[in-house]
């Protein structure tokens, strides 16, 4: 069986006008094939596709288990594979980058700040002036906020809690990473 719903039919051949004619054929379709319909239909339907994706809410990762907003560190120990004591050696790891990554965001987008404010004190006041402003502020604003979610993540796991950002800010602990 071949598949093709077809059994013991023996495959035709092509004529000879056919095959020379055959990598030509796009010439006999319409303006509608030329202008890739198929293509941009499939690539219509992948851009649907998606934005479906981006706006359904997936469930969270159950790998790591919360009881009532604190972590249950037993819990995802024993999902894990791991001890109690493995994983808290896993968190002190992740803590010490989640310092040292917020501290460097922090220190790139300051530099960054200070080579804006260097430039805009340096070039002449024109209307030119203002490039600068947009080519290095979104920089800056990445930066700073790259920095401020690694210190928001390294103060979670220093309480051993989830907290949102307006927690992380009113919280009234220290804010610097450490």
């Amino acid at each position: 069986m071949h598949g093709h719903g077809r059994q013991d039919e023996p495959r035709r051949r092509r004529g000879l006008f056919r095959r020379l004619i055959g990598g030509v054929g796009w010439l006999l379709s319409g303006p509608a094939d030329w202008a890739g319909a198929r293509s941009i239909g499939r690539g219509a339907a992948a851009i649907r596709g998606f934005a479906e994706a981006a706006r359904s809410s997936e469930p969270s990762d159950g790998r790591f288990r919360t009881t009532e907003g604190r972590f249950d560190l037993r819990a995802a120990a024993f999902l894990q594979g791991a001890t109690v004591a493995q994983l808290e050696a896993r968190l002190a790891a992740r803590r010490r980058q989640t310092v040292l990554a917020a501290y460097a965001a922090l220190l790139i987008g300051g530099g960054f700040t200070l080579i804006l404010l260097r430039t805009l004190l340096s070039v002449p006041w024109t209307p030119l002036r203002l490039l600068p402003v947009v080519w290095f502020v979104p920089f800056c604003l990445l930066f700073f906020l790259v920095g401020f979610y690694q210190a928001m993540l390294n103060f979670q796991l220093r309480t051993g809690r989830l907290a949102t950002w307006r927690e992380y800010l009113t919280s009234g602990e220290q804010l610097w990473p450490r």
